[in-house]
């Protein structure tokens, strides 16, 4: 019995060329210093987040511990947060945003699968640019898109 889906071993058995990059980052950031390699490979921040997010985390440590602190939240995201970021939004591209406007997803990844599955239609073409993400055209195919 196979365990893994065909298309997958496939896809499995290429190599990503983002991860590539980012392997000849390392490499490069060994022989030329790190200060020296600019690394556009994989979406993983190297800069400390704003002093206000770290803020934020040390009293979600507090809330941790009180009933439900782990607990689920609506369905677009925290009211609060959506409030917030639709405010700064709103300064930032110069245009009115509401809150009910956004919608808080766990990572790209969240955000991609939710998109595709609200506009594709069976057939769909999906463009994108390479190098990208592996994962791209199993967000799309999920729901149609080819």
């Amino acid at each position: 019995m196979q365990v893994i889906a065909g298309a997958i071993q496939t896809q499995m058995a290429g190599s990503s060329w983002i991860r590539r990059m980012f392997e000849k980052g390392l490499e490069l950031k060994k022989q030329f210093g790190a200060g020296n390699v600019y690394d556009f490979s994989l979406g993983n921040p190297d800069i400390p987040p704003p002093p206000c997010a770290a803020d934020a985390l040390h009293g979600l440590a507090d809330h941790v511990a009180q009933p439900f602190g782990m607990g689920y939240c609506p369905n677009a995201g925290l009211p609060e947060f959506r409030e917030a970021l639709a405010a700064h939004l709103s300064v930032q591209q110069q245009t009115a945003v509401q809150a009910a406007q956004v919608v808080v997803t766990c990572g790209a990844a969240g955000a991609l699968t939710s998109f595709f599955r609200a506009v594709l239609e069976p057939g769909d073409e999906v463009l994108c640019p390479a190098p990208y993400f592996v994962e791209y055209g199993s967000y799309c195919g999920h729901f149609g898109g080819v």
